[in-house]
């Protein structure tokens, strides 16, 4: 569910006229994506059916296109454009919903940004994605970022096992680091295998979604990445409390607070300096998996490198 934070702030937002002209809305985009476009539709549109429906004539929802599964140019500019830019219907607000906008290609992207930087009036984008990595940073720039599950956190059964492969002690050498690798290994097959469980099911209880091989394949691996993603924020919120014990002492406030003892020990073990160095060797490693190489083949070289 949307947290009651995020849907306050919205109210805040427009009820001072001082909404944002784009939204990112970070979260599973089937669920609590869809959920707060939905609620935003009946905030501004009106309780209605077609907005449960998503029929609205000022609310379209616009998606990859098939085969590729990218919002190309062509969409952006036949389709997307052309609602940003004309007239609402019912001469209030209009709301363009773009599922997940992390498919854009950079053409449809660029064309996007110009219509973001001079918006029409009373016209909001809602851009639906798992995961904020692929979008343009002068999008990211330009839009307010949501989380649309409040904070990011990775879901069970993933966040109790790399927690624990985080907290094992003894992680001081080459072994070590090959077993942290492994671990990791096991995490991303299984979660490989959870997220085209996790389509398939919801392709066969939805008889709208294009059941095309090529397209199940892309939405299976958008599903696997996000979840990837999430694990490494993880790792990245780990590394930010050894650096907070390391610079703060032990009574610093901490993101997994239940593993301070572990955490204080790892801390103890590496300079600050050091400590620091460890998120930009992990947005390395991440831009290596970006490639598609096996994570069996670099996980190892880069958790032997990490100060953990």
């Amino acid at each position: 569910m949307v947290s009651e934070t995020v849907l306050d702030s919205l109210r805040q937002a427009f009820a001072a006229g001082r909404p944002a002209n784009g939204y990112i809305v970070l979260g599973p985009v089937r669920s609590e994506g869809t959920q707060l476009a939905e609620w935003l539709g009946r905030h501004l549109l009106g309780d209605l059916p077609t907005v449960a429906e998503h029929t609205h004539p000022d609310m379209p929802w616009f998606e990859p296109v098939k085969k590729s599964r990218v919002i190309d140019v062509e969409t952006m500019k036949e389709k997307i454009l052309p609602f940003l830019q004309q007239t609402s219907l019912s001469g209030g607000w209009k709301i363009a919903v773009i599922v997940s906008a992390d498919r854009m290609n950079s053409a449809a992207a660029n064309a996007f940004l110009k219509t973001l930087e001079e918006p029409a009036p009373k016209t909001v984008s809602l851009l639906l994605a798992d995961s904020p990595d692929d979008f343009l940073p002068t999008i990211v720039s330009r839009c307010q970022v949501i989380q649309a599950g409040g904070d990011r956190r990775l879901p069970e059964p993933w966040r109790t096992r790399v927690l624990g492969l985080l907290a094992r002690e003894g992680r001081k050498g080459v072994w070590e680091a090959a077993c942290l690798a492994d671990g990791f290994c096991a995490v991303l097959d299984d979660m490989a295998a959870a997220a085209e469980k996790e389509v398939t099911a919801g392709v066969r209880a939805n008889d709208a979604i294009d059941t095309d091989k090529d397209v199940l394949t892309a939405m299976v691996a958008a599903r696997a990445k996000a979840l990837r993603a999430e694990l490494f924020l993880t790792v990245e919120q780990w590394m930010g409390d050894l650096i907070r014990l390391r610079a703060g002492g032990g009574e610093a406030p901490l993101r997994f607070p239940e593993y301070r003892s572990v955490l204080a020990v790892q801390a103890a073990r590496h300079p600050l300096a050091r400590l620091l160095d460890n998120p930009a060797l992990l947005d390395t490693l991440q831009t290596w998996l970006e490639r598609n190489i096996p994570p069996a083949q670099i996980l190892p070289y880069w958790t032997d490198r990490f100060y953990l």
